[in-house]
Protein backbone atom coordinates (compact mmCIF):
# COMPACT_ATOMS: atom_id res chain seq x y z
CA UNK A 1 0.00 0.00 0.00
CA UNK A 2 2.81 2.40 0.90
CA UNK A 3 4.65 1.58 -2.36
CA UNK A 4 1.48 2.22 -4.37
CA UNK A 5 0.91 5.52 -2.56
CA UNK A 6 4.50 6.61 -3.27
CA UNK A 7 4.07 5.69 -6.93
CA UNK A 8 0.88 7.77 -7.19
CA UNK A 9 2.67 10.70 -5.55
CA UNK A 10 5.58 10.39 -7.99
CA UNK A 11 3.23 10.36 -10.99
CA UNK A 12 1.35 13.39 -9.63
CA UNK A 13 4.65 15.25 -9.21
CA UNK A 14 5.65 14.39 -12.77
CA UNK A 15 2.33 15.66 -14.14
CA UNK A 16 2.75 18.92 -12.23
CA UNK A 17 6.32 19.22 -13.53
CA UNK A 18 5.16 18.77 -17.13
CA UNK A 19 2.43 21.41 -16.67
CA UNK A 20 4.87 23.90 -15.10
CA UNK A 21 7.48 23.22 -17.82
CA UNK A 22 5.02 23.92 -20.63
CA UNK A 23 3.63 27.00 -18.84
CA UNK A 24 7.07 28.47 -18.12
CA UNK A 25 8.34 27.80 -21.65
CA UNK A 26 5.34 29.44 -23.30
CA UNK A 27 5.15 32.29 -20.77
CA UNK A 28 8.40 33.46 -22.34
CA UNK A 29 6.86 33.09 -25.80
CA UNK A 30 3.92 35.21 -24.65
CA UNK A 31 6.37 37.97 -23.73
CA UNK A 32 8.56 37.52 -26.82
CA UNK A 33 5.92 37.53 -29.57
CA UNK A 34 4.16 40.83 -28.83
CA UNK A 35 6.84 42.75 -26.92
CA UNK A 36 10.37 41.81 -27.96
CA UNK A 37 10.13 43.72 -31.28
CA UNK A 38 8.93 46.68 -29.21
CA UNK A 39 11.98 46.31 -26.95
CA UNK A 40 14.30 46.28 -29.96
CA UNK A 41 12.62 49.43 -31.29
CA UNK A 42 13.07 50.94 -27.81
CA UNK A 43 16.83 50.33 -28.20
CA UNK A 44 16.74 52.26 -31.48
CA UNK A 45 17.21 49.37 -33.90
CA UNK A 46 16.02 49.79 -37.49
CA UNK A 47 13.20 47.79 -39.01
CA UNK A 48 15.70 45.71 -40.96
CA UNK A 49 17.66 44.88 -37.82
CA UNK A 50 14.49 43.94 -35.94
CA UNK A 51 13.31 41.77 -38.84
CA UNK A 52 16.67 39.99 -38.99
CA UNK A 53 16.64 39.19 -35.27
CA UNK A 54 13.00 38.03 -35.15
CA UNK A 55 13.09 36.19 -38.47
CA UNK A 56 16.20 34.10 -37.77
CA UNK A 57 15.15 33.06 -34.25
CA UNK A 58 12.92 30.11 -35.30
CA UNK A 59 15.55 28.80 -37.71
CA UNK A 60 18.28 28.93 -35.06
CA UNK A 61 16.10 27.28 -32.44
CA UNK A 62 14.87 24.40 -34.53
CA UNK A 63 18.10 23.74 -36.40
CA UNK A 64 19.90 23.36 -33.08
CA UNK A 65 17.17 21.00 -31.90
CA UNK A 66 18.30 18.41 -34.45
CA UNK A 67 21.74 18.21 -32.82
CA UNK A 68 20.30 17.99 -29.31
CA UNK A 69 17.80 15.35 -30.45
CA UNK A 70 20.53 13.28 -32.07
CA UNK A 71 22.69 13.14 -28.94
CA UNK A 72 19.68 12.67 -26.64
CA UNK A 73 18.65 9.52 -28.53
CA UNK A 74 22.16 8.30 -29.36
CA UNK A 75 23.45 8.54 -25.78
CA UNK A 76 20.06 7.87 -24.10
CA UNK A 77 20.66 10.94 -21.92
CA UNK A 78 17.67 13.06 -22.91
CA UNK A 79 16.78 14.17 -19.38
CA UNK A 80 20.34 15.24 -18.55
CA UNK A 81 20.71 17.14 -21.81
CA UNK A 82 17.29 18.74 -21.36
CA UNK A 83 18.17 20.15 -17.95
CA UNK A 84 21.66 21.16 -19.12
CA UNK A 85 20.33 22.99 -22.20
CA UNK A 86 17.64 24.77 -20.17
CA UNK A 87 20.10 25.90 -17.50
CA UNK A 88 22.77 27.01 -19.97
CA UNK A 89 20.31 28.89 -22.16
CA UNK A 90 18.79 30.60 -19.14
CA UNK A 91 22.19 31.98 -18.11
CA UNK A 92 22.38 33.96 -21.34
CA UNK A 93 19.24 35.91 -20.44
CA UNK A 94 21.36 37.64 -17.76
CA UNK A 95 23.64 39.58 -20.19
CA UNK A 96 20.52 40.39 -22.21
CA UNK A 97 19.53 42.62 -19.28
CA UNK A 98 22.52 44.87 -19.99
CA UNK A 99 23.30 44.41 -23.68
CA UNK A 100 22.45 47.39 -25.92
CA UNK A 101 24.43 46.99 -29.16
CA UNK A 102 23.03 45.21 -32.19
CA UNK A 103 25.90 42.73 -32.49
CA UNK A 104 25.81 42.05 -28.75
CA UNK A 105 22.07 41.34 -28.83
CA UNK A 106 22.55 39.06 -31.85
CA UNK A 107 25.34 37.12 -30.10
CA UNK A 108 23.36 36.66 -26.87
CA UNK A 109 20.15 35.64 -28.66
CA UNK A 110 22.09 33.19 -30.83
CA UNK A 111 23.33 31.43 -27.70
CA UNK A 112 19.85 31.43 -26.14
CA UNK A 113 18.27 30.01 -29.29
CA UNK A 114 20.94 27.34 -29.73
CA UNK A 115 20.34 26.06 -26.19
CA UNK A 116 16.60 26.64 -25.79
CA UNK A 117 15.80 25.30 -29.23
CA UNK A 118 15.99 21.85 -27.68
CA UNK A 119 13.28 22.49 -25.10
CA UNK A 120 9.98 21.80 -26.85
CA UNK A 121 10.93 18.70 -28.89
CA UNK A 122 12.62 17.06 -25.90
CA UNK A 123 9.71 17.85 -23.58
CA UNK A 124 7.21 16.56 -26.16
CA UNK A 125 9.25 13.39 -26.69
CA UNK A 126 9.41 12.81 -22.93
CA UNK A 127 5.67 13.31 -22.56
CA UNK A 128 4.84 10.94 -25.42
CA UNK A 129 7.23 8.28 -24.03
CA UNK A 130 5.44 8.40 -20.66
CA UNK A 131 1.94 9.48 -21.71
CA UNK A 132 0.04 6.63 -19.95
CA UNK A 133 1.89 7.39 -16.70
CA UNK A 134 1.14 11.10 -17.14
CA UNK A 135 -2.60 10.60 -17.52
CA UNK A 136 -2.88 9.58 -21.19
CA UNK A 137 -4.08 12.98 -22.43
CA UNK A 138 -1.46 15.03 -24.28
CA UNK A 139 -3.87 17.89 -25.02
CA UNK A 140 -4.64 18.58 -21.36
CA UNK A 141 -0.94 18.66 -20.56
CA UNK A 142 -0.03 20.82 -23.55
CA UNK A 143 -2.82 23.35 -22.87
CA UNK A 144 -0.74 24.62 -19.94
CA UNK A 145 1.59 26.00 -22.59
CA UNK A 146 -1.24 27.99 -24.15
CA UNK A 147 -2.29 29.24 -20.71
CA UNK A 148 1.32 30.21 -20.07
CA UNK A 149 1.39 32.16 -23.35
CA UNK A 150 -1.76 34.06 -22.36
CA UNK A 151 -0.33 34.76 -18.89
CA UNK A 152 2.94 36.02 -20.37
CA UNK A 153 1.15 38.47 -22.65
CA UNK A 154 -1.31 39.64 -19.98
CA UNK A 155 1.23 40.03 -17.16
CA UNK A 156 3.69 41.86 -19.40
CA UNK A 157 1.22 44.43 -20.71
CA UNK A 158 0.69 46.46 -17.50
CA UNK A 159 4.33 46.12 -16.43
CA UNK A 160 5.58 47.48 -19.74
CA UNK A 161 2.89 50.17 -19.74
CA UNK A 162 3.79 51.35 -16.23
CA UNK A 163 7.56 51.17 -16.69
CA UNK A 164 8.88 50.86 -20.26
CA UNK A 165 9.85 48.20 -22.85
CA UNK A 166 13.17 48.01 -20.98
CA UNK A 167 11.41 45.53 -18.65
CA UNK A 168 11.15 42.89 -21.40
CA UNK A 169 14.50 41.08 -20.78
CA UNK A 170 13.66 40.67 -17.08
CA UNK A 171 10.23 39.28 -18.02
CA UNK A 172 11.94 36.77 -20.29
CA UNK A 173 14.43 35.75 -17.61
CA UNK A 174 11.91 35.22 -14.77
CA UNK A 175 10.13 32.07 -16.03
CA UNK A 176 13.41 30.27 -16.80
CA UNK A 177 13.92 29.69 -13.08
CA UNK A 178 10.69 27.68 -12.93
CA UNK A 179 11.49 25.99 -16.24
CA UNK A 180 14.80 24.53 -15.09
CA UNK A 181 13.32 23.39 -11.77
CA UNK A 182 10.33 21.73 -13.45
CA UNK A 183 12.46 19.91 -16.03
CA UNK A 184 14.48 18.29 -13.27
CA UNK A 185 11.36 16.41 -12.09
CA UNK A 186 10.31 15.11 -15.50
CA UNK A 187 10.44 11.34 -16.10
CA UNK A 188 13.99 10.25 -16.90
CA UNK A 189 13.65 6.97 -18.78
CA UNK A 190 13.64 6.72 -22.58
CA UNK A 191 11.82 4.09 -24.59
CA UNK A 192 13.96 1.78 -26.72
CA UNK A 193 17.64 0.98 -26.70
CA UNK A 194 20.64 2.81 -28.09
CA UNK A 195 21.44 -0.16 -30.31
CA UNK A 196 18.28 0.41 -32.38
CA UNK A 197 18.72 4.19 -32.62
CA UNK A 198 18.40 5.79 -36.06
CA UNK A 199 19.81 9.23 -36.85
CA UNK A 200 17.33 11.94 -37.94
CA UNK A 201 18.44 11.82 -41.59
CA UNK A 202 17.81 8.06 -41.64
CA UNK A 203 14.22 8.39 -40.46
CA UNK A 204 12.93 9.73 -43.75
CA UNK A 205 10.57 7.48 -45.69
CA UNK A 206 7.82 8.37 -48.20
CA UNK A 207 5.14 8.79 -45.51
CA UNK A 208 7.28 10.91 -43.16
CA UNK A 209 8.54 13.00 -46.10
CA UNK A 210 4.95 13.70 -47.17
CA UNK A 211 4.05 14.70 -43.63
CA UNK A 212 7.05 17.03 -43.32
CA UNK A 213 6.25 18.66 -46.67
CA UNK A 214 2.70 19.25 -45.45
CA UNK A 215 3.89 20.76 -42.16
CA UNK A 216 6.39 22.99 -43.97
CA UNK A 217 3.75 24.41 -46.32
CA UNK A 218 1.27 24.98 -43.49
CA UNK A 219 3.81 27.01 -41.53
CA UNK A 220 4.91 28.81 -44.70
CA UNK A 221 1.30 29.94 -45.15
CA UNK A 222 1.23 31.55 -41.70
CA UNK A 223 3.72 34.36 -42.30
CA UNK A 224 1.10 37.06 -42.87
CA UNK A 225 -0.78 36.13 -39.70
CA UNK A 226 2.34 35.94 -37.56
CA UNK A 227 4.03 39.12 -38.80
CA UNK A 228 1.49 41.39 -40.47
CA UNK A 229 -1.99 40.85 -39.04
CA UNK A 230 -1.65 44.05 -36.98
CA UNK A 231 -0.64 45.91 -40.15
CA UNK A 232 -3.58 44.38 -42.03
CA UNK A 233 -6.11 45.38 -39.37
CA UNK A 234 -4.69 48.92 -39.26
CA UNK A 235 -4.99 49.28 -43.03
CA UNK A 236 -8.63 48.24 -42.75
CA UNK A 237 -9.14 51.05 -40.25
CA UNK A 238 -9.72 48.82 -37.21
CA UNK A 239 -8.97 49.80 -33.61
CA UNK A 240 -5.41 49.38 -32.34
CA UNK A 241 -6.82 46.93 -29.77
CA UNK A 242 -8.03 44.47 -32.41
CA UNK A 243 -4.73 42.52 -32.87
CA UNK A 244 -4.42 41.93 -29.12
CA UNK A 245 -8.07 40.96 -28.76
CA UNK A 246 -7.83 38.64 -31.76
CA UNK A 247 -4.68 36.89 -30.51
CA UNK A 248 -6.23 36.49 -27.06
CA UNK A 249 -9.47 34.99 -28.39
CA UNK A 250 -7.59 32.69 -30.77
CA UNK A 251 -5.39 31.25 -28.02
CA UNK A 252 -8.37 30.87 -25.64
CA UNK A 253 -10.18 28.79 -28.27
CA UNK A 254 -6.95 26.84 -28.77
CA UNK A 255 -6.98 25.96 -25.05
CA UNK A 256 -10.51 24.61 -25.43
CA UNK A 257 -9.50 22.40 -28.35
CA UNK A 258 -6.51 21.04 -26.43
CA UNK A 259 -8.71 20.38 -23.40
CA UNK A 260 -10.90 18.10 -25.51
CA UNK A 261 -7.93 16.82 -27.51
CA UNK A 262 -8.18 13.24 -26.29
CA UNK A 263 -11.77 12.92 -27.50
CA UNK A 264 -10.78 14.44 -30.85
CA UNK A 265 -7.87 12.08 -31.51
CA UNK A 266 -9.95 9.05 -30.43
CA UNK A 267 -12.72 9.96 -32.86
CA UNK A 268 -10.78 11.04 -35.95
CA UNK A 269 -7.73 9.62 -37.72
CA UNK A 270 -4.61 11.78 -37.78
CA UNK A 271 -4.34 12.07 -41.59
CA UNK A 272 -7.99 13.13 -41.81
CA UNK A 273 -7.39 15.77 -39.13
CA UNK A 274 -4.51 17.17 -41.18
CA UNK A 275 -6.60 17.40 -44.37
CA UNK A 276 -9.38 19.11 -42.41
CA UNK A 277 -6.86 21.58 -40.93
CA UNK A 278 -5.58 22.51 -44.38
CA UNK A 279 -9.07 23.04 -45.78
CA UNK A 280 -10.04 25.27 -42.85
CA UNK A 281 -6.75 27.19 -42.95
CA UNK A 282 -6.94 27.81 -46.69
CA UNK A 283 -10.50 29.08 -46.31
CA UNK A 284 -9.45 31.21 -43.34
CA UNK A 285 -6.70 32.99 -45.27
CA UNK A 286 -8.85 33.39 -48.40
CA UNK A 287 -11.75 34.94 -46.49
CA UNK A 288 -9.37 37.15 -44.49
CA UNK A 289 -8.08 38.48 -47.81
CA UNK A 290 -11.53 39.73 -48.88
CA UNK A 291 -13.30 40.51 -45.57
CA UNK A 292 -13.47 44.14 -44.48
CA UNK A 293 -15.91 43.96 -41.58
CA UNK A 294 -14.21 44.05 -38.18
CA UNK A 295 -16.36 41.34 -36.57
CA UNK A 296 -15.97 38.99 -39.55
CA UNK A 297 -12.19 39.41 -39.70
CA UNK A 298 -11.82 38.71 -35.97
CA UNK A 299 -14.24 35.75 -36.13
CA UNK A 300 -12.23 34.17 -38.94
CA UNK A 301 -9.14 34.10 -36.75
CA UNK A 302 -10.87 31.83 -34.24
CA UNK A 303 -9.94 29.11 -36.72
CA UNK A 304 -6.48 29.51 -35.18
CA UNK A 305 -7.62 26.69 -32.91
CA UNK A 306 -7.71 24.41 -35.95
CA UNK A 307 -4.49 25.60 -37.56
CA UNK A 308 -2.37 25.54 -34.41
CA UNK A 309 -4.10 23.05 -32.11
CA UNK A 310 -5.69 20.29 -34.19
CA UNK A 311 -2.65 20.00 -36.46
CA UNK A 312 -0.12 19.59 -33.60
CA UNK A 313 -2.34 16.93 -32.02
CA UNK A 314 -2.41 15.04 -35.31
CA UNK A 315 1.34 15.55 -35.73
CA UNK A 316 2.11 13.98 -32.36
CA UNK A 317 -0.01 10.95 -33.24
CA UNK A 318 1.63 10.55 -36.63
CA UNK A 319 5.15 10.85 -35.29
CA UNK A 320 4.56 8.02 -32.81
CA UNK A 321 3.52 5.91 -35.82
CA UNK A 322 6.13 7.03 -38.35
CA UNK A 323 9.20 7.30 -36.07
CA UNK A 324 10.68 4.40 -34.06
CA UNK A 325 10.34 4.99 -30.30
CA UNK A 326 14.08 4.89 -29.71
CA UNK A 327 14.42 7.91 -32.06
CA UNK A 328 11.45 9.87 -30.72
CA UNK A 329 13.46 12.96 -29.77
CA UNK A 330 15.10 13.08 -33.20
CA UNK A 331 11.69 12.72 -34.84
CA UNK A 332 10.23 15.61 -32.83
CA UNK A 333 13.29 17.75 -33.63
CA UNK A 334 13.11 16.94 -37.34
CA UNK A 335 9.43 17.92 -37.42
CA UNK A 336 10.16 21.16 -35.57
CA UNK A 337 13.10 22.10 -37.78
CA UNK A 338 11.25 21.55 -41.05
CA UNK A 339 7.93 23.10 -39.99
CA UNK A 340 8.58 25.82 -37.41
CA UNK A 341 12.24 26.41 -38.32
CA UNK A 342 12.36 26.37 -42.12
CA UNK A 343 8.63 26.89 -42.69
CA UNK A 344 8.18 29.55 -40.02
CA UNK A 345 11.23 31.59 -40.99
CA UNK A 346 10.54 31.26 -44.72
CA UNK A 347 6.92 32.28 -44.15
CA UNK A 348 7.92 35.49 -42.37
CA UNK A 349 10.58 36.22 -45.01
CA UNK A 350 8.14 35.63 -47.89
CA UNK A 351 5.50 37.81 -46.26
CA UNK A 352 8.10 40.54 -45.69
CA UNK A 353 9.14 40.48 -49.35
CA UNK A 354 5.57 40.58 -50.69
CA UNK A 355 3.69 42.83 -48.26
CA UNK A 356 4.87 46.17 -49.68
CA UNK A 357 4.52 44.98 -53.27
CA UNK A 358 1.01 43.51 -53.19
CA UNK A 359 -0.51 44.68 -49.89
CA UNK A 360 -1.78 42.68 -46.92
CA UNK A 361 -5.08 41.57 -48.47
CA UNK A 362 -3.41 40.04 -51.51
CA UNK A 363 -0.75 38.55 -49.24
CA UNK A 364 -3.41 36.57 -47.36
CA UNK A 365 -4.72 35.43 -50.75
CA UNK A 366 -1.28 34.10 -51.69
CA UNK A 367 -1.03 32.27 -48.40
CA UNK A 368 -4.46 30.70 -48.94
CA UNK A 369 -2.99 29.19 -52.09
CA UNK A 370 0.06 27.90 -50.19
CA UNK A 371 -2.18 26.22 -47.60
CA UNK A 372 -4.24 24.66 -50.41
CA UNK A 373 -1.02 23.45 -52.07
CA UNK A 374 -0.23 21.55 -48.87
CA UNK A 375 -3.21 19.30 -49.64
CA UNK A 376 -1.10 17.53 -52.28
CA UNK A 377 1.45 15.96 -49.88
CA UNK A 378 -1.35 15.54 -47.30
CA UNK A 379 -3.36 13.37 -49.68
CA UNK A 380 -0.19 11.43 -50.50
CA UNK A 381 0.38 10.90 -46.78
CA UNK A 382 -3.17 9.66 -46.29
CA UNK A 383 -2.75 7.22 -49.18
CA UNK A 384 0.54 5.92 -47.75
CA UNK A 385 -1.00 5.34 -44.31
CA UNK A 386 -3.86 3.34 -45.79
CA UNK A 387 -1.56 0.91 -47.60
Amino acid sequence: MRLESCNHAAMALERIAVAVAYAALFFGAGVWAPYFPLYLAHLGFSGGQIGAIIGTAPLLRWSSAIGWGYFADRWRRRHLLLVLAAFSGSLFFVPLLFMRSFLGIVAVLTCINLFHGAMLPMIDATVMDHLPRLGGDYGRLRLWGSLGFIAGALVSAPIIHLSSPAAVPALLLAPTVFLVAALYFLPREQIGSAGRFRAPWKLLNPALSAFLATAFLLQLSGGAWGAFFAVHSARLGFSDAIPGITWGLAVIIEVGVLFWGRQIVERFDAAGMIVFTLLVTSARWALTAIATDEVIVVSLQLAHSITFAVFPLAALLLLTRLVPPQSSTSGQSLYGMVSFGFGGSAGIALAGVLVDRIGTSALFGVEAGIAALALLPAWRLRHRLRR
